[in-house]
């Protein structure tokens, strides 16, 4: 992480005072600082000297403040930059954070503070920001890198034990980026751009975390909780998500009966089956675009040429008029690491995912294609024999309290950042890094803590070692256990040795606040 003194801002300001106060101000912070008295020399140093910051006036001579702007951000949208200005209207402001400016501070600046806080607050984003690209780009490399090392007739059992192993460590990597993103974000004004900014990290760790659990779901690791289910609509907002995605020549065509009846299956992996479709399709037409289309109808006892049971079905079909496939690529399209994109661009995993979740839902899955002429993936799922509605998402709002929380996590980052949340809901909360000084202080007065909140996989402890311990000095004491992956313990087996809550990270601060009020008010 830089410090103030690494740290280059550019200031591009005519008014001689106000730029030399400026830039007084932030080389008495700590910051190396560059200045410019117009616009095209300011764009000129920006180019020449590649600032971290740039603090922008808007009216200025020779280059408007939003020339500029529109300049920098069509070379990169990592630098931040800072509209400084006291000629600029609402729509002024408005139009320079649609072009890409990262805060507005109106001039007269009667208190340096406020400039201060938004430098800072734009170099916490931008390194947010950049720590995510950096885990996600570590992430696909490492991913890469260990299936590279695979024998061929040991695939299926190494992609197993590749996903387990990194699932532990970036699961706790993400706990902290998408932790800390959501409490940035929700100090900030909903509707700000940063605030925006912030939403589009949080979507990025949740497509890493996504990944993480594709991986674990090929490896039969990760757990389904089945239930009914109406998927038309998880189609319906997956199709939508996809719109924003599928380029204008592409015309997606929804065909989507809304009166099917449920299915047994876990709405996150239908979104897993139809995005990994969807995405295919899409390929499948670039450059010459196309039509995707998207369907779901109920039938009774279809015909398919693998033969299905009697009873009813539902039908999803993902069709396209991209390139088509031939005999012998069909042949192999479910085959794990199989793709047909060039080097660098698939992993080959997307369909075999997609097979095994179809069979383990008790499903079936038929593709019919020809060169030039398309492709069209048909999944068969049978319905459940009851009507029950697909589960309202949990509206209720998050609540706190003022018990006594013991948090222990040998990564220190993630102790603090789960004591941060937990301390904004109210509570009185100590964390510890060290799973034996954790046990030394609970076990030093047992009547201290209300509740323990530990990891699973900790050096000289571990979570249940520790939980054990701790249930030994005070018996039904409530204890959550958070894991990023465990091959030896899972949710049953926490519950049966007396631990409350099981949560797989990254922790969420809403589903974290949930499961403490939970176990609390319990007892």
């Amino acid at each position: 992480m830089n410090t103030e003194a690494e740290r280059t801002i550019l200031v591009v300001e005519d008014d001689i005072l106000m730029r030399k106060s400026i830039t007084t101000f932030l080389q008495e912070t700590g910051y190396h600082v560059l200045q410019a008295e117009d616009g095209q020399k300011g764009l000129d140093t920006f180019r020449r000297q590649a600032p971290d910051l740039v603090l922008l006036d808007l009216r200025m001579p020779r280059m408007d403040g939003l020339e500029v702007l529109e300049a920098i951000t069509k070379e990169t949208t990592e630098i931040p930059v800072i509209i400084v200005s006291g000629a600029g209207s609402i729509s002024d402001a408005i139009k320079t954070l649609t072009l890409g400016a990262w805060d507005y501070v109106t001039k007269p600046i009667t208190d340096l503070a406020l400039l201060k806080h938004a430098v800072t607050k734009s170099f916490e984003r931008a390194e947010m920001i950049q720590e995510n690209r950096r885990y996600q780009n570590h992430l696909e490399e490492e991913v890469k890198k260990r299936t590279t090392e695979l024998h061929q007739s040991q695939k299926l059992e190494a992609i197993g034990t590749l996903a387990g192993g990194i699932a532990h460590d970036f699961n706790n990597i993400l706990s902290a980026i998408l932790g800390y993103t959501e409490m940035a974000k929700g100090a900030l004004p909903a509707d700000s751009q940063p605030a925006k900014d912030l939403g589009k990290v949080i979507t990025a760790g949740n497509r890493a975390a996504e990944l993480v659990k594709q991986l674990l779901t090929f490896s039969r690791q990760g757990e389904q909780e089945l239930q009914p289910v109406r998927i038309q609509y998880v189609i319906q907002e997956t199709l939508k998500l996809l719109h924003a995605s599928i380029p204008t020549t592409i015309e997606i065509r929804e065909d989507i009966d809304y009166s099917c009846a449920p299915i047994l299956a876990d709405s996150t992996r239908i979104h897993q089956i139809l995005l990994n479709l969807c995405t295919n399709a899409k390929s499948a037409m670039l450059g010459k675009g196309g039509i995707l289309s998207v369907s779901l109808s109920e039938v009774e006892s279809p015909e398919t040429e693998l033969g299905v049971k009697d009873g009813t079905y539902l039908i999803l079909r993902v069709g396209d008029t991209g390139h088509g496939m031939d005999r012998d690529t069909m042949a192999k399209i479910f085959d794990p690491f199989f793709t047909t994109k060039a080097r660098g661009e698939g992993t080959g995993l997307g369909l075999a995912v997609v097979h095994g979740i179809v069979t383990k839902l008790g499903g079936q899955i038929t593709v019919s294609s020809k060169p030039g002429k398309g492709s069209i993936f048909q999944l068969y799922f049978p319905v459940v024999g009851i009507e029950e509605s697909v589960k309202e998402k949990d509206s209720t709002p998050v609540v706190g309290g003022k018990e006594r929380i013991l948090v222990v996590d040998d990564e220190a980052e993630l102790a603090e950042m789960i004591q941060r949340m937990l301390t904004e809901l109210g509570y009185n909360v100590t964390s510890f890094a060290n799973s034996a000084e954790a046990l030394q202080e609970f076990t030093r007065d047992t009547e201290a803590y209300d509740l323990v909140i530990s990891d699973m996989t900790m050096p000289v402890l571990t979570g249940t070692e520790l939980a054990r311990k701790i249930l030994s000095a005070k018996p039904g004491i409530p204890i959550i256990l958070c894991t990023g992956f465990s091959e030896i313990m899972d949710e049953k087996k926490a519950k049966a040795m007396g631990i409350r809550e099981y949560i797989m990270k990254p922790v969420i601060k809403s589903e974290l606040a949930k499961r403490v009020r939970k176990v609390l008010d319990n007892g």
